[in-house]
């Protein structure tokens, strides 16, 4: 026989399917070793060689069967027929058998894959009798009556049902042993077990109804194509499950399927009923007529079938990966509630989706993130850790951070640079689902069309936040000098003596000094220059910071005293002296900030020597951070509990950190302490720094000095007889102190108090005819406090003194509150507020006059 009619007896279309499809599975057989091999897997041992085996069987097996749909055994006879059929049986068998092994040792997990007795002894008995049955003549299959390919019969044999039997228990077996493995705690091998199902339970359905219904009851044999090419799909639903680690959602799938379906219906249908009636010499123009138009109007028409297939699995006009894509333009208009909306997509927490600056954190994240396509999905991390090849400690590292942090996946924001410029970091699904690759992929390419608009948002907020935060932290130095000028006044209509002005006159000059210093503090934290090119020197760390303490602006000396530097395990740093001292005003600032409400809190600063790294350590016994926002006090624009601040101090620090070749660490208890921990790496052939011997702690004032407050947070003035009560609420003194010099002018009785929780108590104790209320103050803020006053004393006039301005802020002020002053305020304004809200105003009216 030459070629030509080789050719010829075997091309059918039933034959020529199964050859392709055999093509497809070695072909996918060398794709997936390939993949592996990239992967840096051991293919050669575990699951993967009996995956390949089961492969390798279907392809036989699927070879087999092409014989009986061509007209090669009208030419080669009976006996290579029977022998094909029974060779036909054994491939089978060998493929359900490696796919028996392979799902047992998948069950059994991938640090020790291996079988157990039983199932030994399950495959050795089943593969023994099966092998058996189908090599002794006339068990199996007796004789085969071949009419025209594809048209033929077999005459089983008496144990063909045994034969039968053994494999649909394998395949009971094998379903078995992946329902073990949908068990699994961890939720991707869960995933990837509802893959190798759905391919099986295909592939099982079409093999028993036409293998055994069809044939073994019926003696239908004109399907029997069918299964070996069936046999495809639960190959590559279990390769695909292997292979990868990023999975599409059952509903985005079965949308895709039915939209191509529906899509590739409405042209089957009308240009198949055009095409068949025409003649053979149009048949051929028209077929190039019909490619051409389809190819144009595709896309347009799966668009259009894609809306209506949408509405049929999501309920809704857009899938919800389209729905994603379409937030560009919310991007543009507010990012926030674009990102509230991304996350109500995605079944995700608001709160706790965030775009954040990749400074925020450890370049721990970006090591691991080289591109824009790449992404960090904590399941899979915990998949590859299970491999017994990984042992990295930084994939370790990266475990524990994005655990600890409850993160469930990390996209990248690339710059112009090609850096990291921002990180999406997502919380786990609120119904503990995973991302599924279309979510991912959807979300990729979003990110990647918003990224100049994230950038330009940025410094729209830098902006905002240096504007607003010069604004609150300037009120105090401003109030400050506005109460000296006051008791300026005072002096000169006194005739006091020289010494006391001139000491009013300091005073305020140190205000006006502070004013300046926060000013220098707040344009460094919203500065975009790289640090890195500023220079550096080597200097003592202890005299770096006894340097940037002594120049930082205290408001008293009361404060200044409760701060602690030791004066032991002093090291030599490799440092900017300007950046360092801002670093320290940063951490300075933070902590004193509470001090007035903490009356017992303290800083301590302290030094520890390491083998590779030094520590300077900051540690403040005020209120704590709640472990549940610890991880994002580094995160640019995240404030907390603390107002008027632009959210940039810490975020800032840890650039100048990292500019120095270090790191800075946050640990904190709530409702204990705080610690920072300055690392340092160690100077090499570094000159000891000179030991000094003085005590191990040491203060910055040896002076001490009384106090200006009362240590539980609330002071009373000399009282007047038949004179209102006015409750000044402010955690700030000079606010307190101002306004305090004022109403005593006004002969009124007032009662301070420094944050909103000392402020109710002092109501339900006192009788109180009007509060002056602050809004930002840590414990309880003036809000708070005033809801819980109002519930005590309905009609007592509440009044904000504030310098609020945000719409939210205002709004709840008028919610909440009587009235407003801006701070700080004047007598004038105040008088006014006293006399539109408490009556007896003859008398103040007269001391106004006279002021």
């Amino acid at each position: 026989m030459d070629i030509l009619n080789l050719f010829d007896v075997m091309t059918y279309p039933k034959a020529i399917t199964l050859v392709v499809t055999a093509g497809f599975v070695l072909a996918w057989i060398g794709y997936f070793i390939n993949s592996l091999v990239r992967k840096h897997y051991d293919f050669k041992s575990g699951y993967y060689l009996y995956y390949i085996g089961y492969s390798f069987s279907l392809c036989l097996w699927i070879l087999t069967n092409v014989y009986f749909h061509t007209e090669l055994p009208l030419l080669l006879g009976k006996t290579l027929s029977i022998g094909l059929a029974v060779l036909s049986n054994l491939f089978a068998y060998s493929a359900f058998a490696f796919a028996y092994t392979f799902s047992c040792l998948l069950s059994a997990g991938v640090s020790k894959p291996e079988l157990k007795s039983s199932q030994k002894l399950v495959l050795l008995a089943f593969s023994t009798v099966a092998i058996a049955i189908n090599l002794v003549p006339g068990l199996t299959v007796i004789d085969v009556a071949f009419a025209a390919p594809s048209e033929f019969s077999i005459q089983f044999g008496p144990l063909t049902s045994l034969f039968f039997t053994l494999v649909f228990v394998l395949i009971i077996l094998t379903l078995k042993n992946l329902f073990y493995i949908k068990g699994s705690k961890f939720r991707l091998i869960k995933v990837r077990s509802n893959y190798m199902i759905a391919g099986i339970v295909i592939f099982m359905l079409s093999t028993l109804t036409i293998q055994v219904g069809m044939t073994f009851f019926l003696n239908d044999f004109s399907l029997t194509w069918l299964p070996p090419a069936l046999s495809i799909s639960e190959m590559l639903f279990v390769g695909y499950a292997l292979l990868t680690s990023r999975f599409y959602s059952a509903r985005y799938l079965t949308y895709m399927v039915i939209t191509a379906v529906f899509t590739a219906a409405m042209y089957s249908i009308p240009l198949v009923a055009l095409y068949i009636p025409l003649s053979e010499s149009h048949q051929l123009v028209t077929a190039a007529f019909i490619c051409s138009f389809i190819g144009i109007t595709w896309q347009s028409v799966f668009k259009q079938v894609s809306r209506y297939t949408s509405f049929l699995i999501y309920g809704e006009v857009l899938t919800p990966v389209q729905q994603i894509l379409s937030l560009e333009s919310e991007f543009k208009d507010s990012i926030d509630d674009a990102m509230h909306q991304l996350a109500f997509l995605l079944n995700i927490s608001s709160e706790k989706l965030r775009l954040v600056t990749s400074s925020y954190t450890e370049t721990v994240y970006e090591n691991y993130l080289p591109n824009k396509k790449s992404a960090l999905v904590f399941d899979e991390l915990v998949e590859r850790l299970e491999q017994s090849y990984s042992t990295e400690r930084e994939l370790k590292q990266l475990h524990e951070k994005m655990s600890s942090n409850k993160t469930a996946l990390v996209l990248p924001l690339f710059g112009k640079g090609k850096s990291v410029t921002h990180l999406l970091i997502s919380p786990h699904k609120i119904d503990n689902a995973l991302f599924s690759n279309e979510e991912i992929s959807a979300l990729q390419t979003l990110l990647n069309r918003v990224q100049t608009t994230i950038e330009a948002d940025r410094k729209i907020r830098q902006s905002r936040a240096l504007a607003n935060s010069i604004a609150h932290e300037m009120r105090n130095p401003l109030a400050q000098v506005q109460l000296q000028f006051e008791k300026l006044k005072q002096h000169i209509e006194k005739k006091s003596e020289t010494a006391d002005t001139l000491a009013d006159i300091e005073k305020g000059q140190g205000a006006i000094q502070r004013g300046r210093q926060l000013i220098d503090i707040i344009l460094r934290e919203v500065s975009d220059n790289a640090q890195e090119h500023e220079p550096s020197s080597q200097i003592s760390i202890q005299a770096a910071v006894q340097q940037a303490v002594q120049r930082y602006g205290f408001e008293s000396a009361e404060t200044s005293q409760r701060i602690h530097l030791s004066a032991n395990n002093d090291f030599i740093a490799n440092l900017n002296e300007t950046l360092f001292s801002f670093v320290i005003f940063n951490l300075l600032r933070n902590a004193i900030y509470y001090f007035d409400s903490y009356p017992q809190s303290q800083i301590e600063i302290q030094y520890k020597i390491g083998q590779y790294e030094n520590t300077l350590v900051f540690r403040d016994t005020g209120p704590g951070i709640d472990e549940n926002i610890l991880h994002r006090v580094f995160e640019d624009f995240f404030s907390h509990q603390k107002s008027g601040g632009s959210g940039l101090g810490l975020g800032y620090c840890q650039r100048v950190m990292r500019s120095f070749g270090g790191r800075i660490e946050c640990q904190s208890v709530l409702g204990q302490y705080t610690e920072f921990y300055l690392y340092f790496p160690v100077v090499p052939n570094a000159i000891k720094p000179i030991d000094k011997k003085i005590t191990n702690q040491q203060s910055l004032s040896a002076q001490p000095s009384k106090a200006l407050t009362n240590r539980d947070g609330l002071q009373f003035n000399n009282v007047k007889v038949n004179a209102p009560t006015i409750l000044i609420v402010d955690d700030k003194e000079v606010q307190r102190a101002l306004v305090q010099m004022y109403l005593d002018k006004l002969k009124v009785n007032t009662i301070q108090a420094n944050n909103g929780e000392t402020a109710v108590n002092i109501f339900k104790s006192n009788h109180i005819d009007l509060v002056l209320m602050d809004v930002q103050m840590p414990i309880m803020n003036g809000f708070e406090a005033s809801k819980k006053i109002k519930e005590l004393s309905p009609n007592t006039p509440i009044i904000a003194l504030s310098g609020e301005s945000g719409a939210r802020e205002l709004e709840l002020i008028h919610e909440l509150m009587d009235d407003r002053l801006s701070k700080p305020t004047t007598i004038t304004a105040l008088n006014n507020i006293l006399d539109r809200w408490l009556n007896n105003q003859h008398t103040r009216e007269q001391e106004v006059e006279k002021i």
